[in-house]
């Protein structure tokens, strides 16, 4: 798998296609993926230093937290998936100050204050507060991973001999969620407990249900009304947005109830967020969101006036992943109006950035939107070309739907193909 560095890089692909552009989380975890592919880039240039590895190791303690809480696993556990043993080195995994007992594949439990860290070799050594030694080297695959200054999982964690963790972490992680808003609301701190609702929103999007991701968004909107605290509100409202875009998906019937209830979250938010001058940059990530809510919905102008906008920030910014997919969504949005023109600049743009970004995913898409673009154009040949490369890269995805849609399209160029042949027409 190339360079010691691709694991990563591969793990941090799994991450955002598990995720989902519609995961409220997603563009955090693009503006990381863009941190660490221009640290990697830096590092096969001009070689390591100790500023790299502080960088990198602040990088993936984020991704850590943010996959734990997310799709309730470690982000360890996706860039193993490929049978690697290495994990990360300086990562701050395992978090300083933090209770966790631990079972090894022998049996033998370590624990206590944990002091410590993976290291390579999928092997870690626990030390308590005072510094002494309380366990032998146990195989943990990457699996003990903390958020927040507690442990998520399980108060004990069984390791198999395999070192995969056995239990459901995202159930887990709603439960500590829900333990987080009782102690906030037994405090009486308000705002702490709207952040709580928030985060617990989250857990249960993680989950797939997001019903009650939606329900407890919403209050904690209403608490953030209570106490005036218009950045909250508008964090919030953002994060009810995504949530309602993927209940229009899971929910076909009541699709454009959903997105309408979507769009004036979204929309909230971008005026909020507009009347306390919030960066520039979230504010372009609100508008694109809402962008892709009205292409969902139908409103193909709105949605184009908004992505542009979003694009423009994106480029002065050098948000390369997030600029990739606007484009993305640009390039669909004029194919879909007839600009066949700007679709394939577009489309052509935002396949280049994939590509420098290594985003598997990324570069499917955008290959299959221009095989359905130059099919559409009477150029069954270039139209194969981009279908086939789409099509294996959604092989390695496993991604069976897009290559049942893709092998469809193919079938229909090479009909094109054979058609323009016995015609005497260039194909």
């Amino acid at each position: 798998m190339g360079d010691p560095w691709s694991q990563y890089e591969a793990g941090l692909n799994r991450l955002l296609t598990r995720l989902g552009q519609d995961h409220p989380r997603y563009t955090e975890a693009l503006v990381l993926q863009q941190r660490l592919l221009e640290n990697l880039g830096r590092v096969r240039l001009y070689g390591d230093t100790e500023t790299n590895r502080a960088e990198r190791a602040q990088i993936f303690a984020v991704l850590n937290r943010l996959t734990l809480e997310a799709v309730g696993s470690s982000f360890n556990d996706l860039f193993l998936q490929d049978g690697s043993t290495a994990t990360l080195r300086g990562s701050g995994a395992i978090a300083q100050g933090t209770r966790a007992v631990a079972a090894g594949a022998g049996g033998v439990a370590v624990g206590g204050d944990v002091h410590g860290d993976v290291v390579t070799g999928s092997k870690t050594t626990l030390f308590d507060q005072r510094g002494q030694h309380v366990g032998q080297q146990i195989n943990v695959a990457g699996d003990l991973t903390v958020a927040d200054s507690a442990f998520v999982g399980r108060d004990h964690v069984t390791l198999q001999g395999d070192g995969n963790v056995v239990g459901d972490g995202s159930v887990a992680l709603v439960t500590y969620r829900e333990q987080a808003l009782e102690a906030a609301h037994q405090a009486g701190d308000r705002a702490a407990e709207g952040a709580a609702l928030d985060k617990l929103g989250s857990a249960y999007a993680a989950r797939g249900d997001f019903r009650r991701a939606v329900e407890h968004y919403e209050q904690a909107i209403a608490v953030a009304r209570e106490l005036n605290d218009q950045r909250a509100e508008a964090l919030y409202s953002q994060n009810l947005g995504l949530a309602l875009l993927r209940l229009a998906e899971n929910e076909p019937a009541q699709s454009q109830a959903h997105l309408s209830h979507a769009a004036a979250a979204l929309q909230q938010a971008i005026t909020l967020l507009d009347a306390i001058k919030a960066a520039p940059l979230l504010r372009a990530r609100t508008r694109y969101h809402l962008g892709r809510c009205y292409y969902q919905s139908g409103d193909w102008r709105e949605a184009i006036a908004l992505l542009e906008q979003a694009r423009e920030v994106f480029a002065r910014h050098k948000a390369r992943p997030e600029l990739a997919h606007a484009l993305l969504e640009l390039g669909q949005l004029y194919y879909q109006t007839g600009d066949f023109e700007s679709a394939y600049i577009y489309l052509k743009d935002a396949l280049r950035l994939f590509r420098r970004l290594g985003d598997t995913d990324g570069v499917a898409v955008a290959q299959e939107a221009l095989g359905s673009l130059e099919l559409q154009a009477a150029h069954p040949s270039e139209a194969i070309a981009s279908l086939q490369e789409a099509r294996q890269g959604y092989v390695a995805l496993q991604r069976d739907e897009r290559i049942q849609a893709v092998d469809d399209l193919l079938r229909m160029a090479d009909r094109a193909r054979q058609a323009a042949k016995r015609m005497g027409a260039t194909p």
